[in-house]
């Protein structure tokens, strides 16, 4: 398993965890009002809908995390960790939707650039998790 000594290759853990959480509010707020209202054309599907509730309950998940890493508690950050792996499969389920529909690029765009960035915090996330003692999964 690859775990960060860094954030951004100069950040504490910590202060990236913050990082993480503060980016990660915003952009599940952003881009989920983004995709309910570009999502299938302006009317977003079953997949797009769930795919909306489950950026919420990710959204309740980082304020847990938050909250873990202001009283470096590692069982609060867990439910981050699980449902960012969830939305991360998601996410590859949904560019694949989006590309065989031939959904608007921007959508798609907006998916991988979620993908990428929500790897890359998952990482940071489970690392500072791992230092601070927590249950190893993977």
């Amino acid at each position: 398993m690859i775990y960060l000594q860094y954030c951004c290759f100069c950040v504490d853990l910590r202060i990236g965890t913050y990082i993480v959480c503060a980016l990660d509010l915003l952009i599940d707020l952003i881009f989920g009002i983004i995709i309910a209202i570009f999502g299938e054309n302006g009317i977003p599907d079953l997949g797009h809908k769930l795919f909306l509730v489950f950026m919420f309950v990710h959204l309740i998940c980082s304020v847990m995390l938050l909250l873990g890493t202001i009283w470096l508690r590692p069982r609060l950050m867990l439910p981050y960790i699980i449902t960012t792996l969830v939305k991360i499969f998601a996410m590859i389920v949904l560019i694949v939707s989006d590309l065989i529909l031939k959904i608007w690029i921007v959508v798609i765009i907006l998916y991988v650039v979620m993908f990428v960035v929500s790897i890359y915090f998952w990482l940071v996330v489970y690392s500072f998790y791992a230092a601070l003692g927590g249950h190893l999964f993977i």
